[in-house]
């Protein structure tokens, strides 16, 4: 009676997770690809990065802004120390010397947390549209072109765009960017479907009059981090669901570096999984709850092995449900992105992936974590 009763809850929640990753996967689809002819160059831009302790790559992305196909005279670059404790600033002050044609601004956080960091750079910009990436990504020359052309275009407060890894090497930092374009899919997918929750600060756009709208009211003020995901859901909730798009134009891509370790990934998740206790849109919570209980029960499923061994065809066939579940929107978001050879993964990633959920969402509710070196935020 009770592995009836068992059986049936793990259906329930199989059925929960199928028909959100089904709706999230109708509304990927439902997003038109962008193909941009126009350009508007007459949008007053400030392009906001917070960093700490980015010696090893703020000279990329440097690089690459100045390679933007986009006038300066119409571009201000606020550049927010988050207490380095390596060269970045020097590196920073550097580039500011070498390159006096760029807007340049470098400004020092006064709390920590990129939240506040990013806050900071926002109350110092004057441009009429933000825009936010962080200090080890890499963008193409027509990057903040595209996002122009769309706020321009729509009138849209908020513009989520694409992030993914790059130069992944071994299992793990394949594993992780698995996981991490799911993430950036999941996110698109509920703004196709109307329901926008889920956005990544690496490549943001938004009107600086509406930030100024919905600060004060948005949630998550008790998280250090959560810059992108609490704005995205006070905006749709300020603004309607329609004010915020995914830019899906491969020329608005943003690549960064995968974690160099599971130990880092795995600080990055928990961080990413405490700002879900701040979320009070009603499909955020619902989406979080799925993915959280199908696993929780598939984790169960898989150790019940030991006391019955016949619950491995139990345990297998639905993870290869999930599997047969997750692997269009994959599938496709991998070919938008030119990642298709990650996806050979998959198999073993669907395995593996309900126990990393598991702990990371179970640490992300109860624990603190550490971040750059600082430990104890939340």
């Amino acid at each position: 009676m009770e592995i009836n009763i068992y059986f049936w809850a793990l259906t329930a929640s199989a059925l929960l997770y199928l028909t959100v990753i089904l709706l999230i996967t109708i509304g990927w689809f439902k997003i038109q690809t962008v193909i941009q002819d126009d350009n508007i160059t007459d949008v007053k831009i400030s392009l906001i990065v917070a960093v700490r302790n980015e010696e090893k790559n703020i000279l990329n992305l440097l690089n690459d802004i100045a390679g933007q196909n986009y006038p300066f005279e119409n571009l201000e670059i606020l550049i927010v120390d988050d207490h380095s404790e390596d060269k970045t600033t020097e590196i920073i002050r550097q580039f500011e010397k070498a390159n006096p044609a760029l807007n340049i601004t470098m400004l020092e956080s006064v709390s920590e947390g990129k939240k506040a960091a990013i806050a900071t750079g926002i109350k110092k910009a004057k441009g009429e549209l933000i825009v936010t990436t962080d200090g080890d990504c890499r963008v193409g020359p027509l990057w903040l072109g595209r996002m122009v052309n769309t706020f321009k275009k729509q009138e849209f407060k908020l513009i989520m765009a694409p992030v993914v890894y790059q130069n992944e090497k071994g299992f793990l930092q394949q594993f992780f960017s698995l996981d991490f374009m799911s993430l950036v899919a999941v996110g698109a997918g509920s703004v196709g479907l109307g329901l926008p929750f889920m956005g990544n600060g690496a490549n943001l756009a938004f009107e600086r009059k509406a930030w100024e709208g919905v600060i004060e009211d948005a949630s998550g003020k008790q998280f250090a981090s959560g810059d992108d995901v609490f704005l995205v859901q006070a905006i749709a909730a300020k603004y309607g669901a329609s004010a915020v798009v995914f830019l899906k134009d491969p020329s608005a891509l943003v690549l960064t570096n995968a974690p160099e370790s599971f130990k880092d990934f795995l600080s990055q998740r928990i961080r990413w999984a405490s700002k879900a206790k701040g979320y009070r849109m009603p499909w955020a919570v619902l989406t979080s709850f799925a993915v959280l209980l199908f696993n929780l029960f598939l984790v169960s499923a898989f150790f019940a092995i030991i006391f019955r061994p016949w619950f491995f065809i139990i345990f297998s066939l639905f993870v290869l449900l999930k599997m047969m579940t997750d692997y269009p929107l994959l599938k496709n978001f991998s070919s938008f992105v030119k990642k298709d050879k990650i996806l050979s993964w998959f198999f073993i990633f669907e395995f593996i992936y309900p126990f990393y959920i598991l702990i990371s969402a179970l640490a992300g509710l109860f624990f603190k974590f550490k971040w750059k070196g600082r430990s104890g935020l939340r």
